[in-house]
């Protein structure tokens, strides 16, 4: 997949702007607040219907206007082009050649990945950042993963006004039937997936980095339990905290390099090492789906380090790159200038 152009209207500070891409690396530089991340954040917004920021889509409509409209032009490995358009005004709607689509439709023709010198740490560091990139790249092989956390999520939340509200055993336990079906699912997807892409850093890179999944809610194989019956087990210290106390909602991953938690490391160190998994995924990305995805960087001589560009080119020598960044760099196929005044 690759973006021949998108065009940009009332979203954020762009009011109508229009850019073509290469099929290689593409660099839009620029002086801070011309708009740069807010490209990629409608390119993101394309693929997922959602940003890549924690905002809400009413407070990325530019101020002059009240709606945004995103259009852009993607070529398929066969070589058509497909047009994605993306249009909030009250409610947001996405499109995938002029017909009302969905993100598991849009999957299949843009799936964009976002590197962020922003929170490149978190990814390291935080719980909830490691599980929502997994999840991510695990939706970007496997669709169907997003339905099972939809009607996990559902019931957990749920079965958790009931822990808070009222106590009914029976609706719990009916509750609990549901998450224990999904549960069962997503810990299984992201078991094969963590397996599968460990085995493609490895192959690889051969640096001893891997990803390290700890489910908080483990299928207990050796005697046989299931994730229902353990449920059972914690209903009574569940009603006592009022709340859902293990599941796929609190599982744990850790980054570990040479068996040491990547977050030990310097900051060079983690960068390189992080950059590295997204590569493993990207490279699994393509054996999954005899194509590569569009690896969004933002502000990427921070995110990346200046040397590190050339990495990223060596390895992955197919893939489309949109980066950012204040200043040019003769690492890229195509330097684009953004200004203020657009």
């Amino acid at each position: 997949m690759v973006i021949q152009k998108i065009k940009i209207n009332g979203f954020r500070n762009l009011k109508n702007y229009r850019i073509s891409f290469c099929k290689n690396k593409n660099l839009i530089h620029g002086v801070n607040g011309a708009g740069k991340t807010s490209v990629l954040e409608a390119v993101f917004m394309l693929g997922f219907g959602k940003s890549f920021l924690n905002v809400k889509k009413a407070d990325i409509v530019n101020d002059g206007s009240d709606r945004f409209l995103l259009h852009s032009e993607v070529v398929d490995t066969g070589g058509r082009v497909n047009s994605i358009n993306a249009l909030y005004e009250r409610k947001f709607s996405l499109l995938l050649n002029n017909k009302k689509s969905t993100i598991f439709d849009i999957n299949n023709y843009l799936y964009p990945v976002i590197f962020s010198s922003s929170n490149y740490n978190l990814y390291i560091e935080g719980k909830t950042y490691i599980r929502k990139l997994v999840d991510r790249f695990i939706f970007g092989i496997n669709s169907l993963y997003l339905h099972y956390l939809l009607s996990y999520n559902k019931a957990l939340k749920q079965k958790n006004y009931l822990l808070k509200t009222r106590v009914k055993v029976d609706e719990i336990r009916s509750w609990n039937k549901i998450i224990s079906e999904m549960a069962e699912k997503i810990t299984g997807t992201k078991m094969e997936f963590i397996d599968n892409l460990n085995e493609e850093i490895d192959r690889k890179f051969n640096a001893g980095l891997r990803i390290e999944y700890v489910p908080s809610f483990p299928p207990d194989t050796d005697n046989g339990g299931t994730f229902f019956q353990r449920l059972e087990e914690l209903m009574q210290s569940e009603i006592l905290y009022k709340r859902s106390l293990v599941g796929p909602h609190l599982d744990n991953f850790e980054m570990r390099l040479n068996r040491k938690n990547l977050k030990f490391y310097s900051s060079g160190e983690k960068k390189i090492n992080l950059l590295m998994i997204y590569i493993g995924f990207i490279e699994f990305f393509k054996g999954m789906k005899n194509d590569y995805p569009v690896f969004l960087v933002d502000d990427f001589d921070t995110a990346i380090d200046e040397g590190n560009i050339e990495f990223l080119i060596k390895n992955c020598p197919d893939l489309q790159v949109i980066a950012t960044s204040v200043t040019k760099s003769n690492g890229f196929d195509r330097l684009i200038e953004l200004t203020k005044e657009n």
